[in-house]
This record gives C-alpha cells, structure tokens and sequence, in this order.
C-alpha cells in the first residue's frame, strides 16, 4: 500500500470539503497529530481510520485508497467527469483537444 498517496488523497478530500484537520478529528475521534502523520505518510493508516475517514469525508474507501488499487481506471474517470462538469464549453472543447494529443503522444510513445 502507497501510504504516502493514502495521505496526500486524504489531505486533497478534506480540504475539497473544506474540514481542518480538527474538523475531521473531532468526526472520527482520532488526534490531529495523528491525522497529520497519516496525511504525511508517517504513520500507517489502520483500517478503521480509513474507513472513520471515508465517511467523515462523504467519499468511499476506494476512492482513498485508489492509488494502491491494480485498477482504479474507473475511479480516475469518476474524479476527471467531476472536474469536467464544473467547466463552460469553450474550456471543455480545450481540454478535450489536449486530452486527444496526450493520448496520441502517449501512443506513440509507448
């Protein structure tokens, strides 16, 4: 398991939701240090933190622990759909050209 992407996800959701790390310590009953170390990636996350967290975050495990997953494709697509939602048409026509030349690159590449 990648505890390091663990904490850097954890960090990136519960900012998203605009929780401190009080915030979210008072939720799921766990010490601000210790929610440091686990964003931080000094301290392996237990299982029940990481459950505690993904529902005090509105989020599921697997979107916390996506990163150490063998396919996480289809979390990857949920998070790139949600960025894609908040953004006007001249933009998403950008990124979807960006997107075209990526893959292309990426194909050539490879």
């Amino acid at each position: 398991m990648d505890y390091k992407m663990l904490g850097k996800r954890l960090k990136e959701i519960r900012k998203m939701r605009n929780m401190s790390q009080q915030d979210l310590s008072y939720e799921i009953e766990y010490s601000i240090p210790h929610i440091s170390h686990v964003e931080n990636g000094s301290t392996k996350a237990s299982l029940d933190f990481i459950v505690k967290a993904a529902n005090a975050l509105h989020t599921t495990t697997d979107h916390l622990l996506c990163d150490s997953l063998e396919d996480p494709g289809g979390i990857y697509r949920s998070e790139i759909s949600d960025e894609l939602e908040q953004l006007d048409s001249t933009r998403l026509r950008i990124i979807r050209r960006m997107i075209r030349d990526m893959r292309e690159n990426l194909e050539e590449n490879m």
